[in-house]
């Protein structure tokens, strides 16, 4: 009987080993949001309400393509942008181009305005502050810190 009991204690003590080995390997809710995966549901599933109550603490440090696709959603979410009422203007609208065209029609030059939008413009600083010397940190940054280097969002000012 005690040869019994001695035996079973080591079958517990190996059942409780490996439960311990286990037990971390199951994706938790809490375990899942510290994934790409469980990040990106947790904000598709956010509301507007949700957005407006992280948006200034919420800090995540990002570099490279998960920097890209953190810029993404704080474009997409951004709380302070305002919607246009009109079509969205490019740099090549028509009413634009012929305001600023002074040559006739089949000019083989383009009007310097004109011209200057295909040129990309580089930084001459090397300490000039950029997304990813800010947010590829350990502190990372606030949704408003990424949503500031959106592109073609236009913000309401919200100091």
């Amino acid at each position: 009987m005690t040869r019994m009991i001695i035996q079973n204690s080591g079958s517990w003590t190996l059942c409780g080993a490996v439960l311990l080995f286990v037990l971390p390997l199951i994706p938790t809710p809490e375990a899942l949001q510290h994934t790409e995966e469980g990040l990106e549901m947790l904000f598709r599933e956010r509301s507007q309400s949700d957005w407006e109550n992280v948006w200034h603490q919420e800090t995540h440090s990002r570099c490279r393509d998960k920097l890209v696709r953190q810029l993404y959603w704080a474009c997409e979410k951004d709380i302070y942008r305002l919607t246009r009422r009109n079509k969205k203007r490019t740099g090549n609208d028509e009413a634009w181009i012929k305001k600023t065209t002074t040559e006739p029609d089949g000019s083989t030059w383009l009007h310097v305005n004109y011209a200057n939008m295909f040129l990309r413009s580089r930084r001459s600083d090397g300490n000039t502050p950029s997304i990813s010397n800010e947010c590829c940190t350990k502190a990372g940054c606030t949704w408003e810190e990424y949503a500031e280097y959106c592109p073609s969002n236009k913000r309401r000012n919200h100091y």
